[in-house]
C-alpha cells in the first residue's frame, strides 16, 4: 500500500506531518522575529521621542538611520557620493542632533564611513599599495597608544574614532579612483558639494549671521554650516585648490567650453571673496601661498594678481582692521587684551615649560593638554583649552614620537606626489601645495578638531596619491630598497 502511495506521488504521512510543522515553525520563527524587530523599533521611537521633546531636530534622527542603514546594503558607493555630497552642507543639522554624553547623529555617519571602507577594503584587500597605508598606519597606531594613558579616555575615544574616519575617507578615495575619468569625477563631486556651502554661507552674510564670539576683533566673522570661521576658511582653501587644478588642467582644457572654463574662474573668485569673509589670516596666507606657487612655475601672471590682490583687500576696513589687530596686544602686562597670535605665544610657552623632561617621548596620553590645561596655562581662568597647534599638542600628548608620526603622514604622501611630477606635473605641484598649506596653518589652530574639514582634505590627498600611483609608469623613479620594503606588486620600480 505504501509503494503504491509514493508510486501514485503521495507522500508518507510522517513527512506530510513534519513539513506541516517546519511551516508552522517557519512561521513562529518570522512571527517572533517581526515582534523583536517591532519591540525593538517601538523603543527606538519611545527614545527618539523623549530626545525629540529636548530637540526637535531628533525627529530626523529615525529616518536617517534607516536611509544610511538601507543604502549602505543595498549600494555602498551609492552612500559614498551622498555622504561627500551633503556632508559639509548638513553639518549644522548633524551638529544640533548632538548631545555631549554619546554624540548623535554625526557620529552615525562617522560610524558609516569607518564601515564603508572596511567592507571596500575586505572586497578587495590588495587594491590599497604598501606604501599608501604606510602613509597613516604609524599615525593612527600612536593614537591608539595615546589612548591607554590618556586622562579621560570616553572623551578622546571619541575624538580618536573622528581621526578613523578621516583615515577611512583617505582609504575610501582609492576606491573609486581607478584611471584619469574616476579621478576627476571625483574631484567634480568634491567641488559640487561645495556649491550648498557657498549658498549657505552667501545667505548667512545676506542675514548678516556672523559668528558669535567674546574676542572684539573677531567679530563680524562668517562661519557658514560650520562651527567656527577657521572651519569654512580651510574648506575654502582646500576647494580653491582643487578648483585651480580642474580649472587649467589639460584634460579639462580638452573636454570643456570656454564658457564653462569662464564659469570655473567666476566660481573661484567666489570661493576668495567667502575666504575674505571669515577673516582668518592664516588661511589667508594658505590661499596666497598656493597662488604663489601656482604662478611661480606655470603662470607668471598670478604672481601679479598676488601682489595686486592684498592692495585691493586692504580697501575694504574690515579686512584691514583685522591685518592691522596683530600689531597691537603684543605686551604682556597685567589686564591686557592680547591679540590672538601673542596669546597663543603664552599658551605655548606656558605648556613646554611644565611638561617634564621624561615626558618628552611619549607624552601625557591624547587628550592631555586638554585636560591638563586649566594646571599650567596661567590665562586659563580656570577654563580648558585647547593648543590652537597641532605640533604642541602632538608634543605634549603623545610625545616626540607621536609627532614625528603626524609629519610622516604629509611627508610620505609628499614623496609620492614628487614622484608623479614627470607625469602631471599642476597636480603633483597643488597637491603638494595643499599639504604645505596644511603643515604650515597647523601650526598656530587646532587643525585635528575640525572633522569636516579633515575628511575633505584626505578624501583629495587619497584621491591625488591613488592616481599617482596606478599611473606612475614602471622607469618613474622608485627606489629598490622602498619597492622592496613596500611589495613589489603594488609600486613600480625605477627601470635598471
Amino acid at each position: 500500500m505504501t509503494a503504491m502511495h509514493v508510486s501514485n506521488g503521495l507522500k508518507p504521512y510522517g513527512n506530510e506531518r513534519r513539513s506541516r510543522w517546519a511551516v508552522r515553525w517557519s512561521t513562529l520563527l518570522w512571527a517572533a522575529a517581526l515582534a523583536a524587530g517591532s519591540i525593538v523599533l517601538g523603543f527606538i521611537c519611545v527614545i527618539a521621542g523623549d530626545l525629540a521633546a529636548q530637540k526637535p531636530v531628533f525627529f530626523l534622527v529615525l529616518p536617517a538611520v534607516l536611509v544610511v542603514g538601507f543604502t549602505f546594503l543595498a549600494s555602498p558607493r551609492t552612500l559614498l557620493v551622498a555622504i561627500v555630497l551633503l556632508r559639509a552642507v548638513a553639518n549644522p543639522v548633524l551638529e544640533e542632533a548632538r548631545f555631549a554624553s554619546f554624540g548623535g547623529l554625526g557620529g552615525l555617519v562617522n560610524l558609516a564611513v569607518i564601515m564603508l571602507a572596511l567592507v571596500f577594503w575586505m572586497r578587495e584587500p590588495r587594491r590599497i599599495p604598501r606604501v599608501a597605508w604606510m602613509v597613516w598606519i604609524p599615525f593612527i597606531l600612536m593614537q591608539m597608544a595615546g589612548l591607554v594613558y590618556a586622562p579621560d579616555r570616553l572623551p578622546e575615544l571619541r575624538t580618536f574614532l573622528g581621526t578613523l574616519s578621516t583615515m577611512a575617507m583617505f582609504v575610501l578615495a582609492f576606491y573609486v579612483v581607478d584611471d584619469w575619468t574616476s579621478f576627476d569625477r571625483v574631484l567634480k563631486l568634491v567641488l559640487w558639494s561645495s556649491v550648498p556651502v557657498a549658498l549657505y554661507t552667501l545667505v548667512a552674510i545676506a542675514r548678516h549671521d556672523v559668528h558669535i564670539t567674546n574676542d572684539p576683533a573677531a567679530m563680524g566673522r562668517y562661519k557658514g554650516p560650520f562651527s567656527h570661521p577657521n572651519i569654512l576658511a580651510f574648506y575654502l582653501v582646500l576647494m580653491q585648490g582643487v578648483m585651480l587644478y580642474v580649472w587649467k588642467s589639460v584634460r579639462t582644457r580638452a573636454s570643456t567650453t570656454t564658457l564653462t572654463r569662464m564659469a570655473m574662474a567666476g566660481y573661484l573668485l567666489v570661493l576668495l571673496a567667502l575666504l575674505a569673509a571669515t577673516k582668518t589670516r592664516s588661511a589667508w596666507m594658505a590661499a596666497a601661498g598656493m597662488f604663489f606657487v601656482y604662478g611661480l612655475i606655470f603662470e607668471r601672471r598670478f604672481l601679479l594678481y598676488l601682489c595686486l590682490a592684498p592692495l585691493l583687500a586692504l580697501l575694504v576696513p574690515d579686512i584691514r582692521d583685522r591685518v592691522l589687530d596683530l600689531g597691537q596686544g603684543n605686551a604682556v602686562v597685567q589686564y591686557a587684551q592680547l591679540n590672538s597670535f601673542t596669546w597663543r605665544r603664552v599658551l605655548w610657552e606656558d605648556a613646554i615649560s611644565w611638561m617634564r623632561p621624561a615626558r618628552y617621548l611619549f607624552g601625557y596620553g591624547s587628550g592631555g593638554f586638554f585636560f591638563n590645561s586649566p594646571t599650567f596655562f596661567s590665562l586659563s581662568g580656570g577654563m580648558t583649552t585647547g593648543a590652537h597647534s597641532v605640533a604642541v599638542q602632538m608634543l605634549f600628548d603623545v610625545g616626540l614620537v607621536g609627532l614625528l608620526t603626524y609629519y610622516a603622514t604629509f611627508w610620505r604622501s609628499a614623496r609620492i606626489l614628487w614622484r608623479f611630477r614627470r607625469e602631471d606635473g599642476l597636480l603633483s605641484a597643488m597637491f603638494m601645495a595643499l599639504l604645505l598649506s596644511y603643515v604650515v596653518v597647523s601650526l598656530s589652530d587646532n587643525m585635528m578638531s575640525y572633522l569636516v574639514f579633515n575628511w575633505f582634505f584626505w578624501f583629495v590627498i587619497g584621491a591625488g596619491l591613488s592616481i599617482a600611483l596606478r599611473m606612475m609608469p614602471a622607469e618613474a623613479p622608485m627606489p629598490a630598497s622602498i619597492r622592496r620594503r613596500h611589495g613589489r606588486e603594488d609600486l613600480p620600480v625605477r627601470a635598471g
